[in-house]
């Protein structure tokens, strides 16, 4: 993550679950991380992964594109339409996201322009409580099923996972791999 995300992750984390009244433990026990690492993360000893950090976010009750969002958008002009400048971007070394559709009341995705960048170690299996759907737009994806063959997708292919079902992407290009993501319904 940039130092600007992640100089404010600590306190932000620790803010948000001392709001809900959890102790380290009980974020841990649901975000699947140890509490050595929250207490690390809480300390701005470390940083996390977009993947770590939103289980972490699930746990708390919030996401991604909130816990980025630095401070409240402009009154929103129109509510059919999504201005590319008041969207938010979360990254780190591997990927980047840009939330094109967040999370809203009465929309029923969330929909991400993500960059999966070439020369990284495999993401951790993630598994979501919304079906993920998407296309690729540049470079390959080489998309992980736990326990299923791994699959190719090239420009133009699509794919979908339903909830529920570990799984993972990573870029198989010289080129970072861009594709367009959909959660149905959104990622809590």
């Amino acid at each position: 993550m940039s130092t600007a995300q992640t100089s404010k992750i600590g306190v932000r984390l620790r803010e948000l679950r001392e709001q809900a009244g959890l102790s380290l433990r009980e974020v841990c026990e649901h975000a699947d991380v140890v509490p050595s690492y929250l207490s690390s993360l809480e300390r701005d000893l470390s940083s996390p992964t977009l993947a770590k950090l939103r289980k972490i976010l699930v746990a708390l009750g919030t996401d991604l594109e909130t816990f980025f969002s630095d401070s409240p958008q402009p009154a929103v002009k129109s509510k059919y339409a999504f201005k590319r400048k008041r969207m938010r971007t979360a990254h780190d070394p591997a990927r980047r996201y840009t939330f094109l559709l967040p999370r809203r009341k009465g929309i029923p995705v969330e929909m991400l322009d993500e960059y999966l960048l070439p020369h990284q170690p495999p993401p951790e299996f993630e598994v979501l409580d919304s079906s993920v759907s998407g296309t690729v737009l540049a470079g390959l994806l080489v998309l992980e099923i736990q326990d299923e063959p791994t699959e190719l997708i090239r420009p133009g292919d699509a794919f979908h996972v339903p909830a529920g079902v570990a799984h993972r992407g990573r870029c198989a290009s010289p080129e970072p791999v861009r594709l367009i993501t959909i959660f149905s319904p959104p990622k809590y």
